[in-house]
């Protein structure tokens, strides 16, 4: 009897592209550990070293709309092993760097392969799953991404302490191959209306202004912030992006439909998922180098501080879920937020202390956040469109998701140079509590 019968075929596929979600979130959280180390063995400055994660974040902000796309044009399957063979040959590379820069520039290509993959792994979950246990599938992929998540720091701290930084990257395409193996095997594929051409210029006009505004964030202390060339670049990204802003309400089928930011639960919805994923950079870059270089502690152990952030995040998760369609979403919203505001707030008093024992309750707590900002979110963009927009309004929180990390990365990296640790801690601090505020308003009805 075959291993892959019919009845387990869809298991094994979720299985398998739930370590795909994995390997995305893993790549969030294992880097920021081995950053310290990487910066001096190439000798990078801090906003060279803060590039090894951005140029990943970058990539895969300005290209993540278009991977579900691509693959309706080409095939979800050929599409999918396209992205995660373009993955593992940048990962490979990216372990054999001889230099920051070649290492910065396999970083940029890999997330591109992530932002092909990450779609898709989604479609293929919907398109095989019926909708009775549609929600199950998608919350069990989120389990295992969350775990991926939270051993991040573990297995960046260990592979850097005892083996070499290189590992975190050599991980990937072992996972890779067993992942496309399994799913070569178990998919199925299913009719689907035929894909639409590709909006290469609002892709071009969004990733133009992204990179612009991104590099003069993270140049502008080293060049100085009324250097022409940094002026000049924070120009043309607002350019740029209003330009992107005015094509795309002129088309028929845009890359990003900008229309529906006329709702403001969709708004706060996805303000509410950049806020998340901003908050992320601080907590798992910033605090790894802080733990590092004002605490003492080696990668390893400043990795078990760094897993303190995710460690609650399941429980939270469960507790979320269940309560899902019995508390509004408002609260959950406000909950969320509110948490996250505290948390940094506790980081920003206590920083200065240099007392790991002191710091670690605003990481325990920080983490118990995230759920209460990304699981009623989702819902209700859904719920906020109509059933033949859902794709789409998908396809903009997952963009929303990924500019929150390459902009709190990039603002984080800028904050870190003009106020140190306080500053870049004190500034998600205040975001959330900005969000916290609009989202009294636009949460109301829901």
């Amino acid at each position: 009897m075959s291993l892959i019968s019919e009845t387990n075929r869809k298991w094994w596929l979720l299985g398998a592209v739930s370590c795909v979600l994995g390997l995305v979130l893993l790549d969030e959280t294992v880097v920021g550990i081995a950053l310290p180390t990487i910066q001096k063995e190439f000798g990078l400055s801090n906003n060279e070293a803060h590039w090894v994660v951005n140029a990943y974040l970058l990539s895969f902000a300005c290209f993540v709309a278009v991977g579900g796309k691509i693959a309706d044009l080409f095939g979800i399957l050929r599409v999918f092993l396209v992205g995660l063979a373009l993955f593992s040959i940048c990962s490979i590379a990216c372990g054999f760097a001889p230099s920051g820069a070649f290492l910065i520039g396999a970083r940029a290509v890999q997330g591109l392969g992530a932002a092909i993959i990450f779609p898709i792994f989604l479609a293929m979950i919907t398109m095989t799953f019926k909708k009775e246990v549609r929600g199950a599938a998608i919350a069990t992929s989120g389990a295992v991404g969350t775990t991926f998540l939270a051993l991040g720091p573990l297995v960046g701290g260990l592979f850097t302490d005892f083996l070499s930084w290189r590992w975190i990257f050599w991980i990937n395409p072992i996972v890779a191959i067993a992942v496309a193996v399994v799913v070569t095997l178990t998919w199925r594929d299913v009719k689907r209306p035929a894909g639409r051409r590709i909006d290469l210029l609002g892709l071009w006009l969004i990733a133009t202004g992204m990179f612009c505004l991104v590099y003069a964030l993270m140049e502008a202390d080293s060049q100085g912030w009324l250097d022409p060339l940094i002026l000049a670049s924070f120009a043309a990204g607002m350019v740029f992006l209003s330009v992107f802003w005015r094509v795309e309400r002129s088309l028929e089928a845009p890359l990003i439909e900008v229309d529906l930011f006329a709702s403001p639960v969709f708004t706060g919805s996805n303000l509410t998922i950049f806020t998340a994923q901003y908050a992320k950079m601080p907590l798992f870059v910033f605090v790894a180098l802080y733990a590092q270089t004002e605490l003492g502690l080696s990668p390893f152990l400043a990795g078990v501080v760094v897993m303190l952030a995710p460690l609650l995040q399941p429980g939270a998760a469960v507790v979320c879920g269940r309560y899902a369609d019995k508390i509004p979403k408002r609260q959950q919203v406000l909950i969320g937020l509110g948490i996250l505001a505290l948390s940094f707030l506790w980081l920003v008093a206590t920083e200065a202390f240099n007392d790991v024992y002191l710091f670690a309750p605003g990481l325990l707590v920080a983490g118990l956040a995230f759920p209460f900002l990304f699981t009623p979110t989702r819902a209700a963009i859904s719920e906020a469109l109509p059933e033949h927009k859902h794709g789409q309004g998908g396809g903009i929180a997952m963009t929303s998701q990924t500019i929150g990390g390459t902009v709190g990365l990039a603002v984080s990296s800028a904050a870190f140079a003009l106020g140190g640790y306080a500053l870049v801690f004190g500034l998600t601090a205040v975001l959330a509590g900005l969000v916290f505020v609009y989202a009294l308003i636009a949460f109301r009805d829901v």
